[in-house]
């Protein structure tokens, strides 16, 4: 993620400076050298970072909020979607068809809030599903 800011931010901007300097050819391809390999040692960097996140093997709660974050709120949204849908609307049907009057109403949950999070989930699993069938990552 860091590279990508800083290959199109401020190594692409310093590239541009660069550019319309009055310097000779052969200081701009060094200047352009030496900022290429400091992106490259910033990519490597970040798949340091990214390589020991994957190899994590912490256990305990952090270990268990590491691995199943996106479970978790799977799951929670599942399971508000199936109260406001399917729960809250048999236990009404019960309510009316036994004639129990209620204190107060049953919780409304902001499904207006709720949907973008869930629509985004679904698409970043059709995504990962569509990676995996071309072959793009294991």
């Amino acid at each position: 993620m860091l590279a990508k800011i800083l290959s199109g931010g401020i190594v692409g901007s310093v590239g541009k400076i660069l550019d319309s300097l009055h310097t000779s050819e052969e200081e701009k391809l060094l200047v352009k050298v030496e900022l290429q390999k400091l992106e490259n040692e910033l990519n490597l960097k970040q798949m340091d970072i990214n390589l020991a996140d994957a190899r994590s093997t912490a256990s305990g709660l952090s270990g268990f909020m590491q691995r199943s974050w996106r479970p978790l709120i799977g799951m929670s949204c599942a399971i508000a979607i199936f109260w406001e849908y399917v729960c809250k609307q048999f236990i009404m049907f019960f309510f009316v068809v036994f004639e129990v009057q209620l204190n107060e109403p049953l919780p409304k949950l902001p499904l207006e809030a709720l949907m973008p999070l869930v629509l985004s989930l679904l698409g970043m699993a059709s995504l990962r599903t569509y990676e995996k069938k071309s072959g793009v990552s294991k």
